[in-house]
């Protein structure tokens, strides 16, 4: 009967010390597993990015371009401001929505170069390319801004000019690069946001300094920034939309700069910028 109890005994201490050696390791798992992503992701906006790089002269705006008829017949730029539209062509750009999504990507399939394995490599690398490529999910919080570079920066003097009415604003840089700042904030209905897109030309050496917020200082690093006030965009958008920011054709003004360059093959390329509006949180969850 001793030997019985004995052996109970042990028994019991080795269920109960597994039983807390499998608790302790549950509780351990719980701790490092990540937090489900879900509710997160759905506080944020979130912009679908793509850079798209064709040869010079095989985007045409008008006509037909040597796949078939122009992309810009799928593209409504009457939703962009009349005034900022005739900004934007005096230097060189195009932008609008896309409102026949499929005939437009139909049309740049046929229109967009083809790249060998290691030239995509190398682009997205950002390698050897002058241009952003490749595509991204951005997530943003509302109110707050993030920057998208359009290129690399251009090693030594540079020399920007934009347009402005009957004038040209020009000014020399030291290593240039083209940006642009995002903003998104709510706009008068709730399935809307106001996305600010501001072109602008980052230059110089980095500098610190000391920015204060509401609950603390902190250091901030940037540098020089001469900001394209001229070719701001402030667009009312819903989820689903698809904005298109190209060069026009001819190739003229600060496009060709911000959206040329020479890409992996070394050969002249011109970006097409697509902007998706992926996700816009309800104002429930934003909370």
């Amino acid at each position: 009967m001793i030997l019985v109890a004995l052996c109970s005994a042990v028994s019991g201490c080795i269920t109960w010390e597994k039983r807390g050696t499998d608790l302790l390791s549950a509780v351990d798992e719980a701790k490092s597993a990540p937090p489900p992503t879900g509710n997160f992701n759905r506080k944020r906006v979130v912009l679908e990015i793509e850079f798209l790089n064709l040869e010079t002269g095989q985007f045409q705006e008008s006509g037909e371009s040597r796949h078939g008829p122009a992309l810009w017949q799928w593209v409504d730029e009457t939703r962009i401001a009349p005034g900022i539209r005739q900004n934007m062509l005096q230097n060189g750009i195009r932008v609008g929505m896309i409102n026949n999504e499929e005939a437009f990507r139909k049309q740049l399939n046929a229109d967009v170069k083809d790249q060998d394995l290691m030239e995509t490599f190398l682009a997205e690398a950002s390698i050897a390319s002058d241009l952003a490529h490749g595509s991204k999910s951005m997530p943003m919080r509302l109110g707050r801004r993030y920057e998208l570079p359009l290129r690399q920066p251009i090693e030594g003097n540079h020399v920007a000019m934009i347009r402005e009415g009957e004038e040209v604003l020009g000014k020399t840089m030291q290593n240039a690069q083209y940006v642009l700042a995002l903003t998104c904030s709510r706009s008068t209905s709730p399935e809307l946001i106001d996305l600010k897109i501001h072109p602008e030309i980052q230059h110089g050496d980095t500098v610190q300094k000391w920015v204060s917020s509401d609950t603390a200082l902190r250091i901030d690093s940037r540098r020089e920034v001469w900001q394209l006030e001229r070719l701001n965009l402030n667009l009312s958008v819903q989820e689903g939309d698809l904005i298109v920011l190209a060069p026009t054709e001819p190739l003229r003004g600060i496009a060709k700069h911000m959206l040329t360059g020479t890409g992996s093959d070394h050969q002249n390329e011109q970006l097409i910028l697509l902007i998706r509006v992926g996700q816009i949180p309800s104002v429930v969850e934003e909370i």
